[in-house]
C-alpha cells in the first residue's frame, strides 16, 4: 500500500514538474506578437484628442499614433481593440490585449494586477465646469455639494472624493457621456485631465471653463500584463527612446496644439 502511495506521489510530482516546465517554455508576449505579426492594442473610442473612432471605423488620435509607432518599431501590424475605461485593466488581465494605450494613469492600486511602463506624458486632473457656473475654485464647488461626473474605474474614482467629499458623484463609462451630462445640465462638472479639458473647451466655444486648482497629478503610461519582464523591458526602451528622440513632442504638438510639458517628475 505504501509503495502504491509512493508511486502515486511520484506521478503527481512528475505531472506538476512537467506542467511547470511547459509554462516556463511557453512563448512570452513579445515572442507571440512577433510570431503572429500583429500587436493587439486596447484604446479608447471617444477621448479626443487622445483617441476616437472616425465615421469610417478607423481610430485616430495621439494615443493611436503612439500605438502605430510601437507596431512599426516591432515590425508588426497594429490591431486595435476599442475599450472603455473599466475594460482597460481587464483586457490586459485576460490577455485579450498585449498593451493598453489609452490615457492610462499608472498607480499602485492598478499595479497590483497589471504592469506599466515609464510615463510618456504627465498631466493634472482638473474640474471642468459650464462657462456660467458660479464656482471659481474646487473648494467652492465642494462646499456647494455639486454633481460631478466621473469615469468608472478612472483616476477620478479616488481623486474626486478625496478633494471634494461633499460632492455628489455620477459615474459614466465614457468621457463623451460625462461631457454630454455637463453640457445638458445633468451634471454640474466633470473631472478629467487638463489636456482633455482644453480640447473640450476649444470644441465647445463659450460653453465650458476649468475651475482653479488641481485634483491629482497623473503619469500617463502604457499598460501591459503583469509578470512578463522581457515585454516590459522592450516597452520601456520604446518609451524612453520615443521621449528622448523628440517624436513624442512632435506628436503632442500635432494633436494638442501646444508644446508638451516636461515629463520628469517634480517633487
Amino acid at each position: 500500500m505504501k509503495s502504491l502511495c509512493g508511486i502515486a506521489a511520484v506521478g503527481l510530482f512528475g505531472m506538476a514538474t512537467l506542467a511547470s516546465a511547459q509554462a516556463q517554455n511557453a512563448p512570452g508576449i513579445l515572442q507571440s506578437i512577433l510570431q503572429r505579426g500583429t500587436i493587439r492594442i486596447a484604446v479608447l473610442g471617444s477621448l479626443p484628442p487622445y483617441s476616437r473612432v472616425m465615421p469610417n471605423g478607423e481610430p485616430e488620435g495621439y494615443d493611436i499614433d503612439i500605438a502605430k509607432r510601437l507596431a512599426e518599431a516591432l515590425k508588426v501590424k497594429p490591431e486595435f481593440i476599442i475599450s472603455d475605461i473599466p475594460a482597460r485593466v481587464t483586457a490586459l488581465q485576460t490577455r485579450k490585449a498585449d498593451v493598453t494605450i489609452a490615457d492610462f494613469t499608472r498607480n499602485v492600486e492598478r499595479s497590483t494586477s497589471i504592469a506599466f511602463t515609464n510615463p510618456y506624458l504627465v498631466t493634472t486632473m482638473r474640474l471642468l465646469l459650464p462657462a456660467n457656473s458660479p464656482y471659481k475654485t474646487i473648494a467652492e464647488a465642494n462646499e456647494a455639494g455639486i454633481r460631478v461626473a466621473i469615469s468608472r474605474g478612472g483616476t477620478a474614482e479616488r481623486a474626486v472624493p478625496a478633494n471634494m467629499p461633499k460632492a455628489q458623484i455620477i459615474r459614466f463609462n465614457t468621457q463623451a457621456d460625462e461631457l454630454n451630462a455637463v453640457l445638458t445640465g445633468q451634471a454640474d462638472a466633470m473631472a478629467e485631465d487638463n489636456f482633455y479639458n482644453g480640447n473640450a473647451i476649444k470644441e465647445n466655444p463659450g460653453k465650458l471653463r476649468e475651475a482653479e486648482g488641481d485634483l491629482a497629478r497623473a503619469e500617463i503610461a502604457i499598460g501591459l500584463p503583469a509578470g512578463d519582464a522581457d515585454w516590459l523591458r522592450v516597452l520601456n526602451l520604446f518609451v524612453d527612446q520615443f521621449n528622448a528622440s523628440g517624436d513624442n513632442k512632435k506628436l503632442f504638438q500635432k494633436w494638442f496644439g501646444f508644446e508638451q510639458p516636461p515629463i520628469q517628475a517634480k517633487y
